[in-house]
């Protein structure tokens, strides 16, 4: 084999990881809603070139993260502004990945789940950070046990928007307190293979989070 054809992409790498690390920005309030982002700006804080950043913020766009703007350019999206429909699809996307979790999952992907819910329920208000890195986790952990890759891709495109500190910031005790019970019932129902009681507690859990979203 050529030596060429091993060769990494180094554009390619550089173009993943501004990516990753924008989405990051973006879902922790450090790039605010609305706010305009200029590529050579954006490039000399990475200290990349402008080619992998473009690349980023096109990936960006197409998740609904990023918005373009006249004569070029992009904004930070404000999510509050599709919070209803996105949550409709979240609803009906996660609901049905809770359904084929309970079918699906192996027992060690019961447990994992089991394990993610018992680790929120002990998390401490204030540790919003670590709140926000547990509710991601279980998310993306029913995914992954639905075993259907097109269904957890879409889970991931959303989470980003919806598992961060910026809005897990805005629950008080009592929402929070519920949020963390409706993982355990989710969780439950998937070890118990309870198809019908996943979708469910999932589909409530959403609809729960939806109204706390858009609350004053």
């Amino acid at each position: 084999m050529a030596a060429d054809e091993w060769a990494l992409e180094t554009t390619r790498t550089s173009a993943a990881l501004a990516y990753e690390r924008l989405k990051r920005a973006i879902a922790e309030g450090d790039l605010a809603p609305g706010e305009r982002l200029a590529e050579s700006r954006i490039a000399t804080l990475l200290g990349v070139s402008r080619t992998p950043v473009r690349e980023a913020f096109g990936r960006l766009v197409k998740d609904g993260l990023l918005c373009t703007v006249p004569r070029g350019g992009v904004v930070v999206a404000d999510p509050r502004q599709e919070f209803i429909e996105i949550f409709h699809l979240r609803e009906a996307i996660e609901g049905c990945a809770a359904r084929l979790a309970a079918m699906r999952a192996s027992a060690e992907e019961k447990a994992g789940i089991m394990a993610l819910a018992e680790e929120g329920k002990a998390a401490q208000l204030s540790d919003v950070q670590a709140r926000a890195r547990l509710n991601e986790a279980f998310h993306l952990g029913v995914a992954h046990a639905a075993h259907a890759p097109r269904v957890a891709e879409l889970v991931r495109n959303y989470q980003a928007l919806f598992a961060s500190p910026l809005i897990l910031k805005t629950y008080s005790l009592r929402e929070t307190g519920a949020a963390k019970a409706a993982h355990m019932r989710i969780a439950r129902a998937i070890r118990d293979g309870d198809a019908e009681a996943a979708e469910a507690a999932m589909r409530a859990h959403l609809r729960a989070a939806a109204e706390t979203a858009m609350k004053p």
